[in-house]
């Protein structure tokens, strides 16, 4: 049934914005999504299974937090004078922040779906390690919740580089993710890359006034124009949510730049202005899954020139603006499972193996401002399978496109696949496809392929097209040892075959890549950046003329 479910909301994508089509940069506005919760070092890794919910009945009593600090004292190793320093100077999360986003409050019915959930609520604190929430019997029909977590350390200071693709960058960042044990994020980020220099100043509130309200303001300045960020949302925090609302205001104006085989050919002076506001409204969690509706008002605004100093030739693209209502629905089946040791090193991972699906559809009118009538659709899709007991399959799907009165424009649908299978030890044989294809793209948009979108051993953004696929092979080994207590380790071996071309091309003028290489991953245990960071050196095989016989990267991944 799962299948088929999949199957038939995929189709939507032929309706629907699509996953991986770039930009001819990175918006340093984005930022990695949280870490989550590290188990303890060297225990067995076998696939995880959900632990049995406890058979236990009665109402909620006390809740008690148990916030512990980064380093424990009575660990081996850990009591020494550096780590007491750390402990000293790091503010513990408040036990108020904690307890705010429990799900359960003194007086409810005790729920083990509404204990597991809240865990997985805390483990996407990235200024939390770990988090457990441990039922205690009172006695009298009472269940006291006792929550323990701990914390890593949150303020960084420091210069990083990265390379990928051939091409260096650098940035620098003061960042506090947990400001006095607030949950707040104060960021002040200046990032150096191919595409400009670019320094952010950024402050999320995850619980604004104690709510589940969120708040995002950020400014940022380009070497090449500036962008502004307002948002201000409280989401469908959690399955059983019963209603949604948002605001959003993301304004930006710089300088794009067009690729062919890794080299610049078109520069565009781009601006960007764009507000969204949105309602939720859902029955709440039933027969498995949440099912919400949402109805909003977006105004989409882009606007093209040629760049100070830049050449007259081709001409930019026309300008557009959108203004629509829109309706979308999302469906979300609670198959949350926690595993260890596939995309990150001795962490805790929360996957959901339900179907996941959204659609949403627009219509953007001249009577409302627009330049032209369109109907304005996108979808998306996930889910995972089980193929055996060590094995994990998770699939995903999604697409977007306007239809006017000039036929189909910025149709784009994608996917991917990812298998995992544990084959030996402390070790995953990782295989992702993943492919793409579009049909009248907006010109400051490609489909790129190169050293920084998955095909190692070569310059970035090298190739372009309307259609690209690319497989990537790795056999991953993950150390149980926790290395001066701060890092773990893990290594890959590692082969990528990809292609992007133009459907009217020929095959010669956009041939098949490969490479081979191997990587070491360093892990970081204590630090809210929990990133891993990647050293990889790859050999393409069969290189075109011109490409360097070897690729060395250094960059920060969320993921192995």
């Amino acid at each position: 049934m799962k299948l088929l479910a999949f199957t038939a909301l995929a189709g939507l994508a032929l309706l629907g914005p699509a996953a991986r089509a770039q930009t001819a940069y990175p918006d340093p506005q984005e930022s990695p999504a949280p870490p989550e919760a590290v188990p303890q070092p060297g225990e067995v890794v076998e696939p995880a299974q959900e632990p049995a919910a406890p058979d236990l009945e009665g109402t909620i009593g006390e809740i008690r937090v148990v916030a512990r600090t980064i380093f424990d004292p009575e660990k081996p190793g850990e009591d020494k004078w550096v780590f007491r320093m750390a402990d000293r100077l790091h503010r513990t999360t408040r036990p108020e922040v904690i307890r705010r986003q429990i799900l359960l409050e003194p007086g409810d019915p005790y729920s083990p779906e509404a204990v597991a959930e809240s865990e997985r609520l805390l483990r996407a604190n990235r200024y939390l390690y770990e988090a457990e929430i441990r039922p205690v019997p009172a006695g009298d029909g009472v269940i006291d919740l006792e929550v323990v977590t701990r914390d890593v350390w949150t303020l960084r200071a420091g210069v990083s580089f990265n390379r990928a693709g051939g091409e260096n960058s650098t940035d620098f960042t003061l960042q506090d993710s947990n400001f006095l044990g607030t949950g707040k994020d104060l960021t002040l980020w200046r990032i150096s890359n191919v595409d400009r220099t670019s320094t952010l100043f950024r402050y999320r509130d995850p619980g604004l006034f104690g709510t589940r309200t969120q708040l995002e303001l950020s400014a940022a300045d380009y070497s090449d124009g500036g962008s502004r960020r307002f948002e201000i949302e409280r989401p469908f925090y959690a399955l059983d949510a019963r209603r949604a609302a948002g605001f959003k205001v993301y304004t930006y104006d710089r300088v794009d730049s067009l690729y062919e085989l890794g080299e610049i050919v078109q520069k565009i002076a781009h601006t960007r202005e764009q507000v969204e506001a949105y309602v939720g409204f859902s029955e709440g969690f039933a027969h498995g899954a949440s099912r919400r509706w949402l109805i909003g008002f977006n105004r989409d605004l882009d606007k093209f020139e040629y760049p100070p100093g830049g050449d007259s030739t081709p001409l930019p693209p026309v300008n557009r603006l959108f203004t629509y209502p829109w309706i979308g629905f999302e469906y979300v089946e609670d198959g949350f499972v926690t595993e260890r040791q596939l995309d990150q090193i001795q962490r805790t991972e929360d996957l959901n193996l339900g179907t996941q699906a959204q659609a949403r559809v627009g219509w953007s009118t001249a009577a409302l401002g627009a330049e032209r009538d369109h109907l304005i659709a996108s979808t998306k899709v996930t889910t995972g399978w089980r193929p055996g007991a060590r094995q994990l399959l998770l699939a995903a799907f999604e697409g977007g496109s306007r239809w006017g009165s000039r036929g189909r424009e910025n149709f784009l649908v994608g996917g991917h696949l990812r298998y995992y299978l544990r084959d030996f030890g402390n070790s995953v044989l990782y295989l992702a496809a993943e492919g793409a294809l579009s049909e009248e793209l907006d010109p400051e948009t490609q489909l790129l392929l190169g050293g920084d979108t998955g095909l190692r051993g070569y310059p970035l953004r090298y190739q372009a097209g309307d259609r690209r696929w690319l497989l990537q092979l790795e056999q991953r080994v993950f150390s149980d040892r926790e290395l001066f207590h701060v890092l773990h380790l893990g290594g890959a071996v590692f082969y990528d075959v990809g292609r992007a071309w133009f459907k009217e091309g020929f095959f010669e003028e956009q041939p098949v890549l490969q490479d081979v290489g191997l990587g070491l991953r360093l892990g970081s245990s204590r630090s809210s950046s929990g990133a891993m960071v990647h050293i990889d050196v790859a050999f393409p095989l069969d290189r075109p003329e011109g490409i360097e016989s070897l690729q060395w990267l250094v960059s920060t991944s969320e993921s192995f």
